[in-house]
């Protein structure tokens, strides 16, 4: 039993998606107002794409049974920014 990784489950469990999604949402909250109906729009559009993602990582996650640590760590971390942009989001 080796523990080498296809090209196709690589990329399972590792919740880069989600992350690389809110990425130009934290990046419009910090550099604009975010006061244009334009970047509201576009700022819930990337939120809800990214919601959309982290059900698709727990789809994986709960088929697969992700088992290591750094895999764990970055669950949280997509999840406390999804929750960080929603109360940025809702505060407007």
């Amino acid at each position: 039993m080796n523990d080498v990784k296809t090209p196709r489950n690589a990329a399972r469990g590792t919740w880069a998606l989600p992350l690389v999604a809110l990425a130009p949402l934290a990046a419009i909250g910090i550099l604009t107002e975010r006061t244009s109906t334009a970047w509201n729009v576009v700022s819930w559009v990337l939120w809800a794409l990214s919601v959309v993602l982290v059900a698709v990582e727990w789809a994986a996650v709960l088929r697969h049974r992700t088992r290591q640590p750094a895999q764990w760590g970055m669950c949280v971390l997509v999840h406390a920014v999804l929750a960080w942009q929603l109360i940025a989001l809702l505060r407007q």
